[in-house]
């Protein structure tokens, strides 16, 4: 009964939790690419523009744009516990003014993290009016975790919200990431590459792992009852050979009787007892066959002595 319910209770979390999650996955893996694909094809739009249409923005990210304005001096945010091919660095995010007025982070690239955690020198972003391209974000929705650590700014997580109030300003809910050969860029945070992953394989095989799970429970529970329906039917045969049992009766009483040496009858004193004997009685049988059968052989043997 046990295990009926563990396959149950598996069989029911393949098809409601570990399947629908990975092939979940597999769905925004999908979207992702897909963005990343036409965003790749199309060609720059002003951020103004895309973010006037109607529908989420969050469907037009890695798209990219084109924004006028200019950088604010000393309004920048570093964003760090990040790596680039193996490699500690922090991003470094500076405030960017639109000419609509709009005050938006623009991540400008990356910097190697020096010894015991210290920013390097890097150059700082231009002063004049700039038009920039770059690749529409949006941001994480995980708490920023703000520190101030050698005397800059820093967060863990890409968190507008949270990082506009530590340089004083309101953001854009979205930023922009700049490619190289930008005003303002540094290193470009490398762009994800178009991938299929592994989780509609996966999604998959816990289906799979549903639908075999109660197959093999009950193919091991019909084996284990045939096992038991042929012990069962062995021990009523053995059973039935030890009725047949030569020189065994019953009395007027119906009680067991056995045959003994001299042919006297003697009534059995315990039914436990009369089965031991007849089934000694029966492997004695037929391990060495009557008494008759073993006279005959040994006189065999001896004859055969003689003639030899």
């Amino acid at each position: 009964m046990i295990a009926f319910i563990a396959i149950a209770v598996f069989a029911y979390a393949c098809f409601t939790l570990l399947a629908p999650w990975q092939l979940g996955k597999n769905q925004d893996l999908a979207a992702r690419n897909s963005q990343l694909s036409q965003s790749i094809e199309a060609a720059p739009v002003p951020l103004a523009e895309l973010t006037n249409r109607d529908g989420p923005l969050d469907q037009s990210e890695w798209h990219r744009v084109t924004a006028t304005g200019q950088y604010l001096p000393q309004a920048e945010v570093l964003l760090r516990q990040r790596a680039v091919e193996g490699r500690a660095v922090y991003q470094v995010f500076a405030a960017f003014r639109t000419d609509e007025g709009t005050d938006i982070f623009v991540n400008r690239g990356w910097v190697l993290v020096g010894e015991n955690n210290t920013v390097p020198h890097y150059p700082a972003a231009p002063t004049g009016r700039e038009t920039i391209t770059a690749r529409l974000r949006m941001p994480s929705a995980e708490p920023a975790n703000p520190i101030v650590l050698h005397g800059q700014h820093m967060v863990d997580n890409i968190n507008t919200s949270a990082m506009g109030p530590l340089i004083g300003l309101e953001l854009e809910p979205h930023y922009l990431q700049l490619p190289g050969g930008q005003a303002g860029s540094l290193e470009p945070v490398p762009v994800p590459s178009i991938e299929q992953g592994s989780y509609l394989s996966y999604g998959l095989q816990w289906l799979a792992f549903g639908v075999l799970a109660p197959i093999g429970f009950g193919y091991f529970l019909r084996s284990d009852l045939k096992e038991r329906r042929r012990a069962r039917d062995n021990e009523h045969g053995a059973e039935g050979d030890l009725d047949q049992v030569p020189g065994s009766s019953t009395d007027h009483d119906g009680d067991p009787m056995t045959g003994v040496a001299g042919g006297s009858l003697e009534k059995d004193t315990s039914t436990e007892d009369g089965s031991h004997q007849r089934l000694t009685e029966l492997t004695v049988r037929n391990r060495y066959g009557t008494r008759f059968e073993a006279e005959r052989r040994r006189s065999l043997r001896h004859s055969s002595r003689l003639d030899f």
